[in-house]
C-alpha cells in the first residue's frame, strides 16, 4: 500500500468501511475521504471491487451447474488433500 498523503482514511479504516460505504451509511465528508483513498491507493481499489463485486459472484456460481464428473473430481482432490493434512473428511 502506498502512502496517502493528507487523507483521513487509511487502508485499515477503508476495509473497516466497505459495507457502510456500499450502503450510503458513512457521513458524506467520509465517503469523500473513502474516495479519494482509493484515488490514491491501487492496492485498496482492488481490495474494494472484489468486495464489492463478491455477492454479484457468489449468484452467478450458484446458478452455474456443475456436472457431476466435475464434482466428484474435485471432491476426490479436497478428500486426498485433507487426508494428507492429517484431517479426517465426512463421509
Amino acid at each position: 500500500m502506498t502512502d496517502k498523503g493528507d487523507c483521513s482514511v487509511g487502508c485499515q479504516q477503508l476495509i473497516n468501511f466497505c459495507l457502510d460505504y456500499i450502503e450510503g451509511d458513512l457521513p458524506e465528508d467520509v465517503q469523500a475521504d473513502f474516495r479519494r483513498h482509493l484515488g490514491q491507493c491501487s492496492d485498496c481499489v482492488n481490495f474494494f471491487e472484489t468486495y464489492r463485486r463478491t455477492p454479484e459472484i457468489s449468484r452467478e456460481v450458484l446458478r452455474t451447474h456443475i456436472p457431476p464428473s466435475v464434482k466428484q473430481s474435485v471432491l476426490a482432490y479436497l478428500r486426498e488433500r485433507m487426508t494428507d493434512d492429517g484431517i479426517v473428511p465426512r463421509s
